[in-house]
């Protein structure tokens, strides 16, 4: 799945962000051969074995959660039909309580799904930072040990790179192999990590 972006305007920035700390890298190597690589941590940590369990787990809570919600809403739908067949058989109190009653489940139901929702979103968010902090260790010790000058992030806005450059393969095979370094912070000062692959949409509480 694509890292979803906020506009032109950010691509642009990040482009020349990227081109920037390109320049910046090579300006001290200037008279030295430049090797530059290009990783791809989206498909790195989709493709890796510690990225796939990840979003199996995630997958398996969302299931979980969507039987729950899934079930309650029909109960909750059927009762509501019942009441709208019997409601002009009732008397006004009995009415006015059975409708405040379907509010405050309706209510309740909503919360619960919002709750799910952020729930999930934790669970793949703590999942995922770990595991792309350990494939940034991996880029920075490999990129020392093939002796390249700069490794750039190909979803950052990069525009175009050679196919020879991407060392995303390596990397997830570095992961798989379990010769992670220890884990490493993404560059920048903590930049948003790549989500895991996006799950489907919880069932929409029912007004």
């Amino acid at each position: 799945m694509r890292i979803r972006d906020g506009g032109s305007a950010r691509r642009a920035a990040r482009v020349l962000a990227a081109i920037g700390a390109a320049w910046l890298a090579l300006a001290g190597v200037a008279r030295a051969e430049v090797r530059i690589a290009v990783v791809d941590l989206q498909r790195a940590l989709n493709e890796c074995d510690a990225g796939k369990k990840a979003k199996d787990q995630v997958k398996a809570k969302f299931e979980k959660a969507q039987l729950e919600l899934k079930k309650e809403r029909e109960d909750l739908d059927k009762a509501r039909d019942e009441f709208e067949k019997k409601a002009i058989l009732l008397k006004d109190d009995e009415r006015r309580n059975r409708e405040r009653e379907l509010e405050n489940r309706t209510l309740d139901f909503k919360r619960k799904y919002e709750d799910m929702q952020r729930d999930l979103k934790r669970t793949d968010g703590e999942l995922t930072s770990g595991i792309i902090e350990q494939l940034y260790g991996i880029v920075a010790d490999y990129g020392k040990q093939q002796g390249y000058t700069v490794v750039l992030e190909a979803s950052s806005g990069l525009l175009y790179a050679d196919k020879a450059l991407d060392i995303t393969d390596a990397v997830v095979k570095i992961q798989n192999s379990g010769g992670a370094p220890k884990a490493a912070k993404p560059p920048g000062g903590g930049a948003a990590t790549p989500p895991l692959p996006s799950l489907p949409t919880l069932p929409v509480p029912k007004e």
